[in-house]
């Protein structure tokens, strides 16, 4: 039996088909975090492209001049301050591959996300992040963000995982990894490609400093493949992709594998590697209050700081992270 995506009900993307593209726009209002609703829904919607013969291409926007703002901080917030000992990389590392496999187990992410409180929501967070970018990157669909509001943290990295991304020749648009202002590091995927995509020293100046590029700054690294004026933006892309969905789905799959998964170091390794990084960086001493500040930051502009007052953390004046003598 043939699945096709129109069937699907998502609560945080709506969908629409048009020959071979499928237009899935991301709304989670107010300020369209990426949630754990919103993680989950993208999940269904990749596992339910893989399934339909009918979609050669998925076009992934905003709604409301949004694209995917970050990662829920109220959300992150809840994990790590939960009391839990400080544990090194490698030991969170083996941990993650040994849950990895558990969580195979058909209905125990479910529990998980259940009776696990918000550790294992968190636990099932990064699972179900991982799983759903790769099979992006393994699929014979082709994955286009029309990047029509600001995306940093994990929105941006959802944005790295699609294939293809054109963004808004608008002033408002912000880019880019920002987390370690807030004492953490990109755990979606952010260090794991942008070394490949603008280079090692310019992936590194751009992740120790934090600070959201501009969508020229982005064009100029290539981060990004193309500045489309903001009014014919999701029409370009549409079109772009129209063109790629006439493409074979086999070859497309094929080199897709090829160039994310042909690698020296397996991007699957990488990504468990990454998300043992991002944990071992929130149970540090300090980290939480840092986050707690972000979160107030957000409860008093009712927007992200990174996009409402994004100087002082840049400076490293609106929090003291560095350690007590």
């Amino acid at each position: 039996m043939t699945v096709s995506c129109s069937d699907l009900t998502l609560e945080t993307i709506s969908l629409k088909q048009d020959g071979r593209v499928l237009t899935a726009c991301y709304s989670d209002p107010p300020l369209s975090f990426v949630t754990a609703d919103g993680l989950h829904d993208l999940d269904r919607l990749t596992q339910a492209v893989d399934r339909d013969p009918s979609v050669g291409a998925v076009v992934l926007t905003g709604a409301d001049g949004r694209f995917m703002t970050h990662a829920d901080p109220g959300e992150i917030t809840a994990v790590i301050e939960q009391p839990q000992p400080a544990l090194s990389m490698g030991v969170i590392e083996l941990g993650l591959r040994t849950l990895n496999t558990a969580l195979r187990i058909p209905g125990l992410p479910a529990m998980l996300e259940r009776f696990g409180g918000a550790v294992g929501r968190g636990l099932v967070w990064g699972y179900r992040w991982k799983r759903t970018i790769l099979r992006m990157n393994r699929s014979g669909a082709v994955y286009l963000a029309a990047i029509n509001g600001p995306t940093l943290g994990g929105g941006h990295e959802i944005a790295l995982a699609c294939d293809l991304r054109y963004a808004a020749d608008a002033e408002h648009i912000r880019l880019g990894q920002f987390e370690i202002l807030t004492g953490l590091i990109p755990g979606g995927g952010g260090t794991q490609r942008l070394p490949g995509m603008i280079g090692t020293g310019r992936a590194l100046q751009h992740m120790l400093e934090g600070a959201p590029l501009t969508a020229r700054e982005a064009l100029d690294l290539g981060l990004v493949h193309r500045l489309v004026p903001e009014d014919d933006l999701l029409a370009e892309v549409q079109a772009t992709a129209a063109r790629l969905a006439t493409r074979s789905p086999a070859a497309i799959a094929a080199i897709k594998h090829l160039v994310y998964l042909g690698t020296k170091r397996s991007l699957p390794r990488g990504l468990d590697m990454e998300l043992a990084g991002f944990l071992s960086a929130g149970m540090a001493r300090g980290t939480s209050d840092t986050m707690r500040v972000f979160v107030d930051d957000l409860e008093r502009h009712g927007e992200t700081a990174m996009l409402a007052d994004p100087e002082p953390w840049i400076t490293g004046t609106r929090v003291d992270q560095t350690p007590s003598t």
